[in-house]
């Protein structure tokens, strides 16, 4: 009996103990990383051509990312949404900013880096954490 207690509250400590690690885990400043400059056309197309190979060079990486804005929209969170053009009418780069960019519209060229979170097969790749570069 108690070796159960030991071991639960060995347990209890060593989740605890994990628990306060993941929420108070510094935020990640994209600001501050040096992020892999390529077109969103360029990153649309590796995720399209081969999945498995773009999410190991990219997935988590700061991205430096130009291109023309296709939409600019605003999630549930209050978050500014910036959809990049591709070749593809189907398919967008989906980008939200960490803070608001000021004015942007479609058509605009602008440059953003954020982290790349992956690919959703059959829509889009998606970037969070963003900033406005230029």
């Amino acid at each position: 009996m108690k070796i159960v207690l030991v071991l639960g509250l060995v347990g209890l400590v060593t989740g605890g103990y994990i628990a306060y690690r993941i929420f108070t885990k510094p935020h990640r400043d994209v600001t501050a990383e040096k992020g892999i400059s390529m077109t969103a056309q360029a990153l649309f197309d590796a995720f399209k051509t081969d999945e498995n190979a773009a999410n190991a060079k990219y997935l988590d990486q700061a991205i430096e990312l130009s291109g023309e804005v296709l939409d600019v929209s605003t999630n549930q969170d209050g978050q500014v949404i910036v959809n990049f053009k591709t070749n593809d009418p189907f398919f967008v780069i989906n980008c939200t900013f960490k803070t608001p960019p000021g004015e942007l519209k479609a058509g605009q060229v602008i440059t953003f880096k954020g982290i790349c979170t992956g690919y959703i097969p059959d829509n889009n790749v998606v970037i969070n954490e963003g900033v406005l570069v230029k």
